[in-house]
């Protein structure tokens, strides 16, 4: 009798999850949300226990990616290119040396109005008029990272001209140093998870609702002085980020 309940509940898994297979492929698109497990069990007529049994094997293949608290996710069978945030290096060359080609698919350089927490850092009033540098980054032609970066319209009596940084052969860390004379020496960064929203939906092609990273990052001069203020939103499911801590070696002995 075991044999044959186990047989039973073996077919009905195998039943579900071809019908699963089938509303996914038919209705939905890599980067969509899936409904939630009561409406799925209520369309494919079979319990939750039986969808969330399901939808784990699914997680398990990398068919749909699933994040507590918010949802599963079509899975766009993408790599996820690790890029390191423990140290001031571009993102362009980040995504280089993973083995992978970054391209810009969007760029442009405006002059704008300086919001008010990049004013509290780059020492401005609000709305003072400042550079603002809208970027658009792909990994292997999927996008991948929208960056956008406010600068001051000079910096210690230069005048920056960021035109160049709509190329993807000049970085933010390239475009600093040659215009203010001082390196980008340290990258402050602030982390947070955040949902897509319309916006986000037209930049980086997932739907309203997929799960982001989004972080400020304020780069600094050898000095100290504040040299860029930008927001960038990322792609999890294309990018990982990687923070690497260290310590000193505890002395031998």
């Amino acid at each position: 009798m075991r044999w044959d309940w186990m047989a039973r509940r073996e077919t009905a898994l195998q039943t579900a999850r071809g019908r699963l297979q089938e509303l996914i492929g038919s209705e939905f698109r890599s980067g969509d949300k899936l409904p939630n497990e009561r409406d799925l069990a209520e369309r494919l007529k079979v319990s939750r226990a039986t969808v969330r049994e399901v939808l784990g094997q699914l997680a398990s293949e990398g068919v749909v990616t699933r994040t507590w608290g918010i949802g599963t996710f079509v899975h766009d069978g993408v790599e996820r290119v690790p890029v390191s945030i423990g140290d001031v290096t571009a993102l362009r060359d980040r995504i280089t040396a993973s083995g992978h080609r970054p391209t810009l698919q969007d760029a442009a350089v405006s002059r704008a109005k300086c919001p008010a927490d990049c004013a509290a850092v780059l020492g401005l009033e609000p709305d003072s008029p400042v550079w603002r540098v809208d970027r658009l980054f792909a990994v292997d032609g999927v996008a991948a990272a929208w960056i956008r970066d406010h600068l001051p319209l000079r910096f210690d009596g230069r005048e920056l001209d960021p035109s160049g940084l709509v190329s993807i052969d000049l970085d933010m860390f390239e475009f600093l140093a040659s215009a203010t004379g001082m390196p980008v020496r340290r990258a402050e960064i602030e982390l947070a998870a955040v949902l897509a929203d319309e916006e986000a939906n037209a930049r980086l092609g997932v739907a309203v609702g997929h799960p982001l990273v989004t972080a400020t990052q304020i780069g600094y001069g050898a000095n100290g002085a504040p040299l860029f203020h930008g927001h960038i939103t990322v792609r999890t499911d294309v990018l990982t980020l990687r923070i690497s801590r260290g310590g000193d070696t505890p002395p031998a002995g």
